[in-house]
């Protein structure tokens, strides 16, 4: 593997907004030009390079050098990552209602596409960023996220609502409820949560269900003679295997068995969704 990846679970205070912290050693073998497809998760991937040397990511359909501290949005479909040298990141993943609730800012602003999380959270952020690249373990790493996080998430504190009610419904179901079921959850019209949900997450409520219906899968997905696709499709709502397979392309880039042909070169990232 020419990828090292470890995750650590967030306190109970912020596990709500947080599905992980993690570090990421990438192109450990110094290919000049290594290349991971990314599949989407349903989260906003916080990245905080420790190294000189950053990943390429595109933007507007141009490669270019991702920023110092970088905010990938939600992404409904599979997105390269390319590296030149090898990489090292501290990352946050976020599930979408904890990047509003704790710093305040939509995820609409950058839904499939990312920024420089400078520009997006401020100089308090990148004072933080400095901090966390003098901390000598992941301990302290994590200890000095945990306090930066919960000062924000006081300081931009939000009201319970139903959009934040209806992405925490939808992941508890693995998206196997129907937009009507949804909506006698969250008791609102299906007018106004497709209109709230679009505006706060970039995604319609549709689309974030097949997000976390997939999700649901991606664990069976990393032992292949456990793969049973009629099985699959079944337990996880989809109408037949063709359906299954159609939505799996669409989010992966290719077919399920084409998936586990080519492993090694896609990066998957399953979410918590209890």
């Amino acid at each position: 593997m020419n990828v090292k990846f470890s995750e650590y679970r967030p306190s109970p205070a912020l596990g709500s907004y947080i599905q992980a912290y993690y570090t990421g050693d990438f192109n450990l073998y110094s290919e000049n030009n290594f290349v991971q497809s990314v599949v989407p998760n349903g989260c906003i991937e916080l990245i905080i390079h420790l190294t000189h040397d950053h990943c390429e990511l595109v933007k507007e359909d141009t490669w270019g050098r991702s920023p110092e501290f970088t905010l990938i949005g939600l992404q409904t479909k599979p997105y390269e990552v390319r590296f030149h040298e090898p990489v090292q990141i501290f990352g946050v993943r976020f599930n979408p209602e904890g990047i509003y609730h704790i710093f305040g800012v939509p995820p609409a602003v950058f839904t499939a596409t990312f920024e420089n999380s400078t520009d997006v959270l401020g100089n308090e952020f990148k004072d933080y960023c400095s901090r966390l690249r003098e901390s000598t373990s992941i301990q302290q790493k994590i200890q000095l996220t945990e306090a930066f996080l919960l000062k924000n998430m006081l300081d931009n504190s939000k009201e319970y609502d139903y959009v934040r009610m209806a992405s925490e419904t939808i992941r508890k179901h693995h998206g196997l409820l129907s937009l009507e079921e949804l909506i006698q959850k969250v008791h609102i019209s299906p007018r106004q949560l497709q209109r709230e949900f679009k505006k706060r997450f970039g995604i319609t409520a549709k689309e974030y269900m097949r997000l976390s219906r997939l999700n649901a899968i991606q664990k069976y997905m990393q032992v292949p003679t456990s793969l049973n696709l009629t099985e699959l499709s079944y337990e996880h709502g989809f109408a037949d295997q063709s359906h299954f397979i159609r939505e799996f392309k669409m989010l992966a880039g290719t077919n399920p068995r084409g998936f586990l042909k080519k492993r090694a070169d896609f990066l998957t990232l399953p979410v918590n969704l209890e």
